[in-house]
């Protein structure tokens, strides 16, 4: 059986296309590294799927490339690469607000999400915590989220 390249995950998705986006910019490793304050392995681990990676990070490499991160995370790998610029809204404090918010219309605990998600009840008191002070959500966690609800990963953003 043959591995399919088509990314499964949120994670692969991104990995896959922050590094065809940056080769096309012409840009190297390093240099994205640069913009961000990392190293050349850093990325080209970041490239390789890195399991850790943040949305702040995200949100950051896309800025990077002048790219609106949501595209990244979206972008099938054919045809041309829309071409919006960032909007720098993206943030796990936003997200969490997100998810307090779509968790009380549904009318479910924090317990049912957590379930749902296939996280702990008490992380998802950690991320809906008020005024910023959540944990910094990871692109699967956000996968997670998503999916409990039944939405696209960007439509939290």
């Amino acid at each position: 059986m043959t591995k399919s390249s088509e990314p499964v995950t949120l994670r692969e998705r991104f990995a896959r296309n922050l590094r065809a986006y940056r080769i096309e910019l012409g840009m190297s490793q390093e240099e994205l590294g640069t913009y961000i304050g990392a190293d050349r392995t850093t990325i080209s681990r970041l490239e390789r799927t890195s399991p850790n990676l943040t949305l702040e990070r995200a949100e950051a490499l896309a800025r990077a490339l002048d790219i609106d991160v949501r595209v990244l995370m979206t972008f099938s790998g054919k045809g041309e690469i829309e071409r919006r610029p960032p909007t720098g809204d993206v943030t796990s404090a936003a997200v969490s607000a997100k998810v307090a918010n779509l968790r009380e219309k549904m009318g479910i605990s924090q317990k049912q999400l957590g379930k749902l998600a296939g996280v702990d009840r008490n992380f998802i008191s950690r991320v809906e915590a008020p005024h910023g002070r959540g944990t910094p959500l990871q692109l699967a966690t956000l996968e997670k989220l998503a999916a409990a609800f039944g939405l696209h990963p960007v439509e939290l953003l």
